[in-house]
């Protein structure tokens, strides 16, 4: 099913995602120098003038007069939306969608309304299924000459889209154009198709597609263990000390590097406090665990990371870890717990 202009901002403007002032009319309304918008289930509305900045009455009683009640490609227009005029410095595409079981992502620096003619060679393409290689997108755009504060409000944009994508179960997100201006990122137009396929439950989701135990819960402390005793256990001192965890996560022995790196990415899309990692090396060495961590050091996220190994390889990660500030390693597994619930109530 596709969504209206209209229903998809109101859906990312509920994840916090900046979207312009608008109204939502049926018929003739004048406001001046606004951008008025046939609503209706088709593309090329710009090229055909259903899209325009009306600055008087008589263009506004023209608009309306051609469009009301009428149709563009056999389709039928439903109502108008009205939104703020805003300049544009410059603007990307972006897309997500589903294809052949596979994840695809694809950004433009150039988007608008001749985003057909640009050439395939000017575009970063990733089929993917599940990892979001924010590094490559980084690249992306540092080459296309966007300054390192944009690329990050930039990256940070696409990351909240992505987690949109998969709680909301869509088959398609298209941003058209995403714009910057006075160095904020807006959504200027978007469309969305929504999966008619029935869905798991959300952690029944998320546990296929990374290959792990996943639950989720309500709290602030995101959990990743290994081992369903530890895991408990874990639980219990939570439970104990009346605190609740955001997500609970099991890793299993067959494990791969590769659905670690994916698990990394996706705790990145959470809006999380504390990611507590209780680990005992041995069917999941500690070393396994360490190389997707280094790696997701260097990320830019806003939560602490507490961490507790033991088993194989410990020391030596513990090692490795301990050059890193907003990473504090402790020993003791009741004082982990305490200390995650401390941070975690802190403003």
């Amino acid at each position: 099913m596709n969504l209206y202009e209209y229903e998809s901002k109101k859906i990312l403007k509920n994840f916090n995602l900046l979207i312009l002032n608008s109204y939502l009319v049926n018929n003739f309304f004048f406001l001046k120098n606004k951008i008025y918008k046939i609503q209706v289930h088709s593309g090329y509305r710009k090229k055909n003038k259903g899209v325009v900045l009306i600055n008087n009455l008589k263009y506004c009683f023209f608009f309306f007069k051609k469009w009301e009640k009428s149709f563009l490609f056999k389709k039928k227009i439903k109502n108008f939306l009205i939104e703020d005029y805003i300049s544009i410095e410059k603007e990307l595409y972006i897309s997500f969608f589903f294809s052949n079981n596979f994840l695809n992502f694809i950004l433009s620096e150039k988007g608008g309304i001749n985003i057909e003619k640009q050439k395939k060679i000017n575009f970063l393409k990733l089929k993917i299924n599940l990892l979001l290689l924010n590094f490559s997108i980084f690249d992306y755009l540092s080459n296309c000459n966007f300054n390192n504060d944009s690329i990050k409000k930039i990256i940070k944009v696409i990351f909240k889209i992505y987690k949109i994508f998969y709680i909301k179960n869509f088959l398609l997100i298209e941003i058209n154009p995403l714009i910057i201006n006075n160095k904020n990122i807006y959504i200027l137009d978007s469309k969305i198709i929504i999966e008619k396929k029935s869905i798991f439950n959300f952690s029944e989701k998320i546990s296929n597609l990374l290959k792990i135990n996943y639950i989720q819960l309500k709290g602030k402390i995101c959990c990743i263990v290994n081992g369903a005793g530890l895991a408990l256990k874990t639980l219990d001192f939570f439970c104990y000390n009346n605190s609740k965890c955001f997500n609970f996560i099991d890793l299993s022995g067959q494990i791969t590097d590769l659905q670690i790196n994916n698990l990394f990415n996706f705790i990145l899309t959470k809006n999380i406090k504390i990611l507590f990692i209780n680990l005992f090396g041995g069917i999941v060495s500690c070393k396994k665990i360490l190389n997707s961590l280094l790696n997701y050091m260097y990320l830019n996220f806003n939560h602490k990371i507490i961490i507790r190994l033991d088993g194989a390889f410990s020391n030596y990660s513990k090692k490795k870890l301990s050059k890193f500030k907003n990473l504090i390693i402790i020993e003791n597994l009741n004082n982990c717990i305490k200390k995650c619930i401390i941070l975690s109530n802190v403003k």
